[in-house]
Parts: C-alpha cells; sequence; structure tokens
C-alpha cells in the first residue's frame, strides 16, 4: 500500500509546490511551499478522515 499525502494552497488552491529543508517548521513540516504565491502548502488530512468517517455505515438496529 502506498501512502499519498496531497496538498493545496490556502491562498491560491493550487496544487504544485516545492519543497526544501529550509521550510520546514512547526506549522510546515513537509516544507511545502506554493510555486505560484510561495504560501506554505496544507495537507487535506482532515477532508480525507472526514470522508473515511462517512463511508464507515454503522448500524444500530437489527
Amino acid at each position: 500500500m502506498t501512502s499519498y499525502i496531497h496538498f493545496r494552497c490556502p491562498c491560491c488552491h493550487g496544487s504544485q509546490y516545492c519543497t526544501s529543508a529550509f521550510d520546514v517548521s512547526d506549522k510546515n513540516p513537509f516544507g511545502a511551499k506554493c510555486i505560484f504565491c510561495k504560501s506554505s502548502m496544507i495537507t487535506l488530512d482532515h477532508l480525507a478522515a472526514a470522508r473515511s468517517a462517512q463511508n464507515h455505515v454503522t448500524e444500530y438496529r437489527k
């Protein structure tokens, strides 16, 4: 199984980025910066978690 990290720019909503060891910080642990506006990229982990929670159907009655 291969795990992919999807980044999205919070400013211009672009998905193209470059990484640098000089850009690593607490808020940007991967050092990913948008190539268009140079903003720190964010991951879409919270959206993936919400989507997987919707896919799990819990049945409470028989």
